[in-house]
């Protein structure tokens, strides 16, 4: 216990440090505004363009791609593979941006516009590609996003696989669904 206790003091401190930097360098600043408006605006767009029949199976997707975004985005700070120098809030830093705006809104759209086959495939190539080759430099070029000892292409392939997994996730779940509306 006694080690233990000196890892929580450091992390403490560790913790101390990056609200005091998140004070000095984030809070109201035109990125951290940036950061709210562009979260508005991309959930915004997605009621727009929502067909609401689909919604509750799109919501559901997209719910999962924030749980599993925001769960591998932990992982990878904690691992120092990446960080953020503009944060929404300074607790678990996370890219809030990112796990709970830009990519549960974009694969959400994905998945209603281009739900199955070669179309899918398609638009998963395109989305993958330009999040990965396309918005983590510019993200990183803005100072939202540091990273540290990760590669692009590794978010490519990460992003592919995500995408058939929660989708054939999804399918699964709600494929269960109709059979239990179903007299026995």
């Amino acid at each position: 216990m006694k080690q233990y206790d000196f890892v929580h003091k450091e992390l403490m401190k560790s913790t101390k440090l990056n609200i005091d930097y998140w004070l000095e360098h984030n809070f109201l600043t035109f990125k951290w505004w940036l950061i709210i408006a562009l979260i508005i605006i991309f959930w915004l767009i997605f009621f727009k363009l929502v067909n609401r029949k689909q919604l509750p199976k799109v919501l559901f997707l997209g719910l999962t791609w924030i749980l599993v975004a925001s769960n591998l985005d932990g992982l990878g700070f904690e691992l120092g593979w990446w960080g953020y120098p503009t944060e929404l809030f300074p607790i678990y830093p996370k890219a809030y941006l990112f796990d709970y705006g830009l990519i549960p809104v974009t694969y959400m759209l994905l998945y209603l516009y281009f739900p199955k086959g070669k179309a899918f495939f398609v638009a998963n190539v395109v989305l993958a590609g330009g999040a990965s080759f396309i918005s983590e430099p510019l993200f990183r070029w803005l100072d939202y996003y540091k990273a540290y000892h990760w590669h692009p292409l590794w978010s490519f392939f990460i992003y592919m696989v995500l995408s058939y997994l929660i989708r054939w996730f999804v399918e699964k779940v709600f494929k269960g669904e109709n059979s239990l509306s179903e007299p026995v």
